[in-house]
């Protein structure tokens, strides 16, 4: 198995210069999760690209990669035991989170219809609990992002608020923290761009609370490394064009429920935004589409 990757995210190619050994932590049919230190970069054989990962050329996919094996980092890629996946070349992947421009806050009836598409979605979702059923939203909601959006500042400064929702939930990455997620990426990144307070959660915080996967994620997303498929639904959701409903929905088809957590995150976490600035109620008009019967 000698592949060449297609594209390498800018988390991933730093990882690779740092020449640490790597371990093989997570196989599916089209992925798997290499560990290094404290770090994930991802092979994927697939299209979607982040910063974290490696999108390898070719259908050959996982076949012959084991969970627990031990793998070479090097510049020129990854070194397994049934072959390389070679770097050199590749185009690299930054998100544009990463950048400061000017913004503009989405017109409420945008944010509103989304929430509805994503009501729909939770309501035809396989069976099973889902987060918009689960207590501990609920409680957050009301702890923390009622607040926020009715301006205390020291909501946001409150880590420990946001931890209930760490590891909470079914599926490889927790709801929660897919939720999570999508907020975090969004906050920040209008935090960045108007120079405002942030909302990062440590390492150690993280640590022990979810999969080592799902955190190094939820810790990258906060600080704007995400995947072009979040990055386009967060700035497309801002701008509330006619392609917003498009990459909505691109993203919320993701996983069992992930896609949509995601997304939920990303808009009622500007809903909050909107409400702190124009003294609104939009995030509780949102809620009221979100948990009525």
């Amino acid at each position: 198995m000698n592949q060449r990757a297609a594209s390498v995210g800018d988390l991933a190619a730093d990882l690779l210069s740092s020449g640490k050994p790597g371990r093989v932590t997570r196989v599916f049919q089209t992925s798997a999760y290499v560990r290094s230190g404290e770090d994930f970069l991802l092979l994927l054989w697939g299209k979607l690209r982040s910063p974290m990962t490696i999108n390898v050329e070719g259908r050959s996919a996982t076949d012959g990669i084991r969970a627990e094996e031990r793998c070479e980092l090097n510049r020129n890629g990854v070194s397994l035991e049934q072959g390389t996946i070679v770097v050199n070349g590749a185009a690299v992947f930054r998100s544009a989170l990463l950048d400061r421009m000017e913004v503009t806050l989405p017109r409420p009836e945008a944010l509103k219809r989304g929430v509805a598409a994503l009501k729909s979605l939770y309501d035809v979702s396989p069976p099973g609990p889902t987060l918009n059923k689960d207590g501990a939203l609920r409680a957050f909601v009301e702890n923390t992002l009622l607040p926020i959006a009715q301006g205390d500042s020291t909501r946001v400064r409150s880590l420990e608020s946001y931890l209930p929702l760490v590891g909470r939930g079914g599926g490889f990455t927790p709801a929660g923290d897919d939720f999570l997620g999508g907020l975090l990426a969004t906050f920040n990144f209008l935090a960045r761009c108007r120079k405002s307070t942030q909302i990062l959660l440590p390492r150690a915080l993280l640590r022990g609370r979810t999969v080592p996967e799902s955190a190094h994620v939820l810790f990258c997303s906060a600080r704007g490394y995400v995947d072009e498929g979040m990055e386009k639904l967060i700035l497309k959701s801002l701008d509330g064009g006619p392609s917003f409903s498009d990459e909505l929905i691109d993203v919320a088809h993701r996983g069992h429920t992930s896609g949509i957590d995601m997304s939920l995150g990303v808009l009622l976490c500007e809903a909050a935004v909107v409400d702190a600035e124009n003294k609104g109620r939009v995030l509780e008009q949102c809620l009221d589409i979100l948990w009525r019967p």
